[in-house]
């Protein structure tokens, strides 16, 4: 397992590129069109739905699964390769550290924490915009893998310079993606990458990494 990433972790690459593949296709004429909007319409998730739904507003039934099927969803292949490239590497990190289950619950509820924060952070008001992709539960991964890290770091008296610097660099990161170009004409979702790191965070003090995963500073 540790040259490569398990059989799960591709299984999940291989549904992101499926599923890209089939709206692109569908894109350019090969497929019926019109299937990438009627994916984000029924799977996305959307603010204006959530912001309905706070109010005490009737929202379609899809709104309660779109906490986690957003996450299987890209903006096209330039946002899907950059996702599945870090999920590939942080997955198998996840599944080396507490197995495949735990990461795969934990894919699952980091992306819903992260569409919780952006729903109640992100200000669309009534535009109907789409928020996809994996990348809260990427943050989710490695918030998850900081909490860790900052145990091993306590626990052995080390210095936390490399752990803040860490923390520093994921800051710039949205920073600099959320002024710079975004994905499919759509911009970045930091909303998402901070509810996910922050699930993941609180999530990886009720998981204990198996001895002799690498938690130490990253």
């Amino acid at each position: 397992m540790r040259n490569g990433a398990p059989p799960v972790v591709w299984a999940f690459a291989a549904i992101f590129l499926a599923i890209e593949l089939m709206l692109t296709a569908s894109d350019v004429g090969y497929l019926p069109r019109g299937w990438r909007f009627a994916a984000y319409q029924r799977f996305a998730f959307f603010d204006l739905f959530f912001e309905a739904f706070r109010s005490g507003q009737n929202v379609p039934i899809n709104f309660y699964w779109s906490f986690v099927t957003h996450a299987f969803l890209h903006g096209g292949f330039a946002h899907l390769g950059m996702n599945t490239v870090v999920f590939l590497a942080l997955g198998a990190h996840m599944c080396r550290a507490v197995g495949e289950a735990a990461m795969v619950g934990l894919f699952f509820l980091t992306a819903a924490g992260g569409a919780l924060a952006f729903g109640l952070i992100a200000n669309t008001g009534l535009a109907f915009i789409p928020m996809v992709g994996a990348s809260g539960a990427l943050f989710g991964f490695l918030g998850a893998i900081k909490r860790w890290e900052w145990r091993y770091v306590r626990e052995h008296h080390l210095p936390t310079r490399r752990f803040w610097s860490t923390i520093l660099a994921l800051v710039l990161i949205n920073v600099i993606l959320s002024v710079g170009v975004g994905f499919g004409g759509g911009g970045v979702a930091w909303e998402a990458h901070f509810g996910g790191f922050v699930a993941g965070w609180l999530a990886a003090g009720l998981l204990t990494p198996r001895r002799g995963a690498a938690i130490g500073p990253i």
